[in-house]
């Protein structure tokens, strides 16, 4: 057993809304009238992104990944197609900053971040505060009324940080669904 041992978790909260009620807290579906008789419903999971172990000692980061998917339901007229836009958001969690979250236990901090990509160069974030947001588009009709998508997001903690011993560092990241 390491000497300095850290545990360490990031729980994502789902959240899906209009691009209008993005901070809205709203539920984790939410329909969309594109027309009349036409309705989209959006959700987002993820399994949340666990990193496990942290040495104080080392000089390498830890490095894990998550997958976000998101899948839209339309339930059609009888004719027709619809071609539905969608943005993922990701909030700052506890730190109430991009430019490094934290997980925390009680007083204590431990910096880490989600980035769009494995080469940690761009923050996943809301497109404030120099973050960026990812998203796609799905084309549903009556043959193809389901879509998914998994998004993987990149997680690093920094190396060498000095921080006390703790067997939990925990932080909360909303993931917002606008469509």
């Amino acid at each position: 057993m390491m000497m300095q041992l850290f545990l360490a978790a990031i729980g994502f909260r789902r959240r899906s809304s209009r691009p209008a009620m993005a901070r809205a807290g709203l539920a984790v579906l939410m329909p969309f009238m594109a027309a009349a008789a036409q309705a989209v419903t959006c959700g987002v999971t993820t399994g949340g992104m666990p990193f496990g172990a942290y040495d104080v000692y080392s000089a390498t980061a830890v490095t894990r990944n998550a997958t976000i998917a998101v899948a839209c339901s339309y339930q059609p007229s009888d004719t027709g197609a619809i071609t539905v836009n969608y943005t993922i958001s990701l909030s700052t969690g506890s730190s109430n900053s991009f430019v490094n979250r934290t997980m925390k236990i009680a007083s204590d901090s431990l910096q880490y971040n989600i980035y769009t990509t494995n080469t940690y160069g761009v923050v996943w974030g809301d497109g404030t505060g120099g973050s960026s947001t990812q998203g796609g588009s799905f084309k549903l009709t009556n043959g193809h009324p389901t879509d998914s998508a998994n998004w993987t997001a990149y997680g690093r903690i920094p190396a060498l940080q000095d921080v006390s011993v703790s067997p939990s560092y925990t932080d909360n990241v909303t993931i917002s669904v606008a469509y």
